[in-house]
């Protein structure tokens, strides 16, 4: 009999390691990731909380970038515009159908304006259980906000616990937990300290024994400015002013190869913007707000208030956390919003442009409104338009870095994903 209960007290020590059904091993240790911040919730159809739902891998779309920039099946496998679904669950257990992704896409259609805008030339229908037509640009699928989810359940981890300071989320018996530090620098201070496994986008001189990777990226910086009535840079004078006293040149050393400086607003156009320096006929003084969650914005809003003060232009700095400042751009409470976008915004070039500049376009909380840009066919037009208008100010091309413990696979630059998995 004792040798019998032995033999029970072994059988459920194994299961306990094993989990039910013979399972994948649990890990009880817990993977910490230190990131520049989480959004509100990680509701893919709310806003741009999506970028948290994908990034802490919660949430899967149906296919997604490669670290090469290549589309590739996640959820689905594709030919031509019919969609395959993988043997993929939701995290109640529950297989992922046809109908359940193609009503997800609808949903998130019908949740958040943006996603409605981008999808307005796509279509999609059901073929059966396992398979769907999808028409339309296939690069759109990767944006989070079309993330798959039925009734609050998505396909990647399962969230334990969420708030905009700390997320953990369980993925195949492993713990992972993101924490949002704003400061880069006290971010790379983290790993220094040992207190995380990996972080995000932090100074250089954090990068000494430790395995590192970067990568060029794939985000424009800009400062996009506020032409609301009753709004100074509403003067298209005032705008070139400010616009053509920023000097690109003089940003280069201090911003240390953080960021390759130039007036481009996408990798695929040329800017006609000059440095053209002149002086306002009447001080003036504007309100420019970022976010610290990269180690150049305060190096490139500071330089932007030291060389718009040569021009009679005095500028307040306003650091906020990323949600406040998503806020402030949405009511307006602004005059410059510094900030850094993927240049494939919702999957192409083209919405890119057109999410922030287009007047029909729910993303465009600037008030800019040219016709010209609406009916521009080609991102070369586009960029002009938006040079002759002095609709923003573009600074260059930030890079993207990860610093770990272990190596990990291959860094993203498109970073919808915090990629955190050890390289086999």
């Amino acid at each position: 009999m004792k040798f019998k209960t032995l033999l029970c007290v072994i059988a459920l020590a194994a299961l306990t390691v094993t989990g039910c059904g013979g399972g994948e091993k649990r890990n009880d240790r817990v993977f910490k990731v230190g990131v520049p911040h989480l959004m509100s919730t990680y509701d893919h159809t709310k806003g741009y909380d999506g970028w948290s739902t994908t990034r802490i891998g919660a949430g899967e779309t149906v296919v997604r970038f490669d670290a090469d920039g290549k589309i590739i099946p996640w959820i689905a496998d594709f030919k031509d515009n019919i969609f395959t679904v993988k043997d993929v669950r939701f995290s109640d257990g529950s297989k992922v159908t046809a109908k359940d992704i193609c009503d997800s896409l609808t949903d998130s259609c019908k949740k958040n304006p943006r996603a409605n805008d981008v999808m307005k030339n796509s279509r999609w229908n059901v073929l059966n259980e396992t398979q769907f037509e999808y028409t339309g640009e296939k690069s759109i699928l990767t944006d989070p906000v079309f993330c798959i989810a039925k009734g609050g359940l998505y396909t990647g981890g399962k969230v334990l616990s969420y708030t905009t300071q700390k997320a953990v989320v369980e993925r195949k018996g492993q713990k992972y937990e993101y924490i949002a530090i704003g400061d880069s620098t006290t971010r790379g201070l983290a790993i220094e300290k040992g207190e995380v496994d990996v972080v995000y986008d932090v100074p250089r001189n954090f990068y000494k024994n430790r395995e590192h990777e970067e990568t060029g990226g794939a985000r424009t910086i800009m400062s996009r400015m506020n032409m609301r009535a009753g709004r100074p840079l509403s003067d298209p004078k005032l705008r070139k002013i400010l616009a053509e006293c920023i000097n690109l040149r003089e940003m280069e050393n201090p911003l240390n190869g953080y960021v390759f400086c130039n007036p481009n607003y996408s990798r695929f156009t040329k800017s006609s913007r000059i440095y053209n320096p002149a002086k306002v006929d009447k001080p003036v003084t504007l309100k420019l707000i970022f976010f610290e969650s990269r180690p150049e914005f305060r190096t490139i809003a500071e330089a932007t208030q030291v060389q718009a003060k040569n021009a009679g232009i005095n500028i307040r700095l306003e650091s906020l956390n990323v949600n406040a400042l998503r806020t402030a751009e949405v009511n307006g409470d602004y005059d410059l919003v510094l900030s850094s976008t993927t240049i494939i915004q919702s999957g192409t070039v083209e919405n890119y442009y057109r999410l922030y500049f287009d007047s029909r376009s729910t993303e465009n909380h600037t008030g800019y409104n040219n016709p010209a840009f609406d009916a521009a066919t080609s991102l070369q037009e586009m960029q002009d338009i938006l040079d002759k208008d002095f609709a923003v100010i573009v600074y260059g091309n930030p890079l993207h870095n990860r610093v770990s413990k272990k190596k990990l696979v291959k860094l993203n630059p498109f970073d919808f994903y915090y990629d955190v998995d050890e390289a086999k």
